[in-house]
């Protein structure tokens, strides 16, 4: 865009205001951030457009926990509450979707406060989700654009649309804010390396701390940190009064939380180090290399491969291959060796593939530019502009999984069955617990599972496996004596179910006390199948405490728990 400013001065008394304003506008050849910026932003609503209609909820079963834990925390916050283990386990004996200890807050008191703000709805973390996408793709372009080049902002959209980052930003899952979070970190990071008097070291140790906050994985970050430090040999800057400061104070805030790790989630600290054995294997430090024709598309990888070819022969890009390379191998060495490894997990990798990626481009242009003699800029931006489009149309091809139809059947058993609790026995039991909860904001309602009720595990549905019923008539005898609910809604069974308990139960289906009400249709990432409604004839009473097993915390730790009670006066409990 250009405009001839002088024109505007001498004809408007306002002109200087409005000079300002226009250049901003200005294209300046492909180098303006503002345009970036749109560009990036554009990416964020585009992949959200291309899965406008998924409710982020698909991962089971975290996803649905980390959209009701948001609901959990602003509930127990807005209480007042100072007792937070009973006002938790009353919590659950209601709607048994939460898990507070299993992950940091920070998340989900963003997302409970944007709950209260906008309503209780998937859609609204999943957008949540999305801005801390957004967040990544700013900090991107602002790394590239500092230290590569201006027209690379442009790179900030290709972090965007990578497939490992467009499937979990279509999900309410922590992995991209994380991802966010962290990339904030070694931005402000590199600048304090760099420039130890200035105050980055602040925004360092505050998006480090949220970082740890949201997601304990991205404690990485540090040891990244740490590692830069070491290459640029500015370890003295460790003994900084205000390092020494911030760094005594983020332990003071993470100590708490620590504690109630340490007491409350067992089984996560279990999957923290890898058993030596496993570690002196060679899939164990292969695997995330073989995850990179998922997370990143193919030409991204080899031009990040061109881009570290590069650093080893043209010392303009020597010192830059050598960041982000630091930043791959520590991240990689630190993921390789946690003891549970998925793909999501290294979406921490991804940035430093971009930044590669982009001086493997920027490396060829300025090839081409000598070899048919044209201006190098326009060059390197019409390789950007290339590069972008194609991933604005591999982004289409990107599969996401999703449920669909646990809503319906909600909205059938609020007509039927308003203010009642409702037992549910199936794989999918967060989100329909999820669904419940959302629609129920005077707790009225509430949720009993199978998976507690005639039979328990940890995390997974074989693990620790407790089953508390041995026959048909246990499972009528429990229907009448310990539920204290007459509907149910029972999960076609999408795998080959090993539990006993859960044979038992569709076997009593059949029996007279059983009425089959209505099936409904859904759809999830492991196949299709039906929810099936049915109602319990018989005369049952209704407990005021539930008994309900924990065997994560330990053989045979249970805890009788009166469900949570909402008034005008508050929560009871």
């Amino acid at each position: 865009m250009k405009c001839n400013f002088r024109i505007i001065e001498a004809y408007y008394p306002g002109g200087f205001r409005i000079n300002r304003v226009l250049e901003i506008f200005q294209w300046k050849g492909g180098k303006s951030f503002l345009w970036q910026g749109i560009c990036i932003a554009f990416s964020v609503l585009y992949i959200a457009g291309l899965h406008l209609s998924n409710d982020g909820l698909w991962f089971q079963g975290d996803s649905p926990r980390h959209a009701a834990n948001g609901l959990f925390w602003w509930d127990f916050l807005t209480s007042f509450s100072l007792n937070p283990l009973q006002f938790s386990l009353s919590y659950y004996a209601r709607y048994p979707v939460i898990h507070p200890t299993g992950y940091p807050p920070l998340f989900y008191l963003i997302e409970g406060a944007v709950f209260f703000i906008f309503g209780a709805s998937p859609f609204i973390a999943k957008g949540l989700v999305l801005a801390f996408a957004l967040l990544a793709g700013f900090y991107a372009a602002a790394w590239l654009r500092r230290w590569i080049a201006k027209e690379a902002g442009w790179g900030g959209a290709l972090l965007i649309l990578q497939p490992e980052v467009i499937q979990w930003a279509n999900a309410i899952m922590l992995n991209v804010p994380a991802m966010a979070l962290g990339l904030a970190t070694i931005y402000h990071a590199r600048r304090w390396i760099e420039s130890p008097s200035s105050r980055h070291i602040y925004p360092t140790a505050i998006y480090a701390l949220l970082g740890i906050l949201t997601y304990v994985h991205n404690i990485v970050m540090l040891f990244v940190v740490l590692a830069l430090i070491i290459f640029k040999k500015q370890w003295m800057i460790l003994w900084d009064r205000r390092v020494l400061i911030v760094s005594f104070i983020g332990m003071i805030v993470l100590l708490p939380w620590a504690i109630v790790i340490f007491k409350w989630a067992p089984v996560q600290l279990t999957w923290v180090a890898t058993p030596i054995g496993i570690l002196e294997k060679m899939p164990t430090w292969t695997y995330y290399l073989k995850q990179m024709k998922t997370l990143c598309t193919i030409p991204l990888v080899i031009l990040a491969i061109l881009g570290v070819a590069v650093g080893l022969f043209d010392s303009r890009w020597r010192k830059e291959v050598k960041w982000a390379v630091i930043w791959f191998i520590v991240g990689y060495f630190f993921l390789s060796y946690i003891m549970v490894r998925e793909g999501r997990y290294a979406l921490h990798l991804i940035p430093p593939v971009v930044f590669l990626c982009c001086i493997g481009l920027f490396s060829l242009m300025s090839w081409n530019a000598v070899c048919v003699k044209k201006v190098f800029s326009r060059l390197i931006f019409s390789g950007m502009a290339v590069l972008v489009l194609f991933h604005f149309s591999a982004a289409a091809q990107v599969k996401v999984p999703y449920v669909k139809g646990f809503k319906d059947v909600v909205t059938f058993l609020d007509k039927m069955a308003p203010e009642k609790i409702i037992f549910y026995d199936g794989i999918y039991d967060g989100v329909f617990t999820f669904y419940l909860r959302s629609g129920d904001p005077k707790f009225k309602k509430g949720v009993v599972l199978g998976n507690k009720l005639l039979y328990a595990s940890s995390i997974f549905r074989e693990r620790k496996l407790i089953e508390k019923v041995t026959s048909v008539e246990d499972v009528v005898e429990v229907f009448r004596n310990k539920c204290g609910s007459e509907w149910l809604v029972i999960e076609g069974q999408l795998t080959p179910d090993k539990v006993t308990a859960a044979k038992f139960l569709r076997q009593a289906l059949s029996r007279p006390e059983f009425k089959f009400v209505k099936s409904f249709p859904v759809i999830t990432p492991i196949g299709a199948t039906q929810l099936d409604v049915y109602r319990f004839l018989a005369p049952f009473e209704n407990p005021s405490e539930l008994e309900i097993p924990f065997p994560s915390l330990g053989k045979g730790t249970s805890f009788r728990i009166k469900p949570i009670e909402k008034s005008s006066q508050g929560f009871k409990y």
